[in-house]
């Protein structure tokens, strides 16, 4: 199984890297009127529209994410971007290190988007569930 980690604010997070399709770097939204809060608007990638989030106020964290990185994912047969704040690592980790979400980060983040929890070294990674974002 492979993560792909990212920050949002001071907190380590993953996605599975099967649900990656590539990651870009770009300001460049068009605003959505009248889209909830969390999405930022929409990017043009080759001629295709794409929605594009910003996961920190999607999951529940305060202030946007301030930088230009998107992953770009595959959730449920569409292409959504999820902004966040800094790319870290791939890593490759055996699937039964994945743990189930402790309830003290349910208060901090609704646990309906958290898949589970990785160490990784002395590091914890907050496994998003790309699926129940959308």
């Amino acid at each position: 199984m492979e993560i792909l980690s990212f920050t949002l604010s001071d907190k380590l997070f993953g996605i599975m890297v099967e649900n990656v399709k590539e990651i870009v770097e770009t300001s460049l939204t068009t605003p959505v009127p009248l889209a909830p809060k969390y999405v930022e608007g929409v990017m043009n990638l080759r001629g295709d529209p794409v929605a594009i989030i910003d996961l920190k106020q999607k999951i529940g964290f305060e202030g946007k994410s301030s930088s230009n990185y998107i992953i770009l994912c595959s959730i449920k047969g569409s292409v959504v971007g999820l902004r966040v704040d800094d790319i870290q690592d791939i890593h490759e980790i055996p699937e039964e290190t994945l743990k189930d979400v402790p309830t003290s980060i349910e208060g901090e983040i609704e646990s309906k988007y958290i898949k589970g929890i990785l160490q990784i070294g002395e590091d914890e990674y907050i496994v998003i569930d790309v699926d129940e974002l959308i």
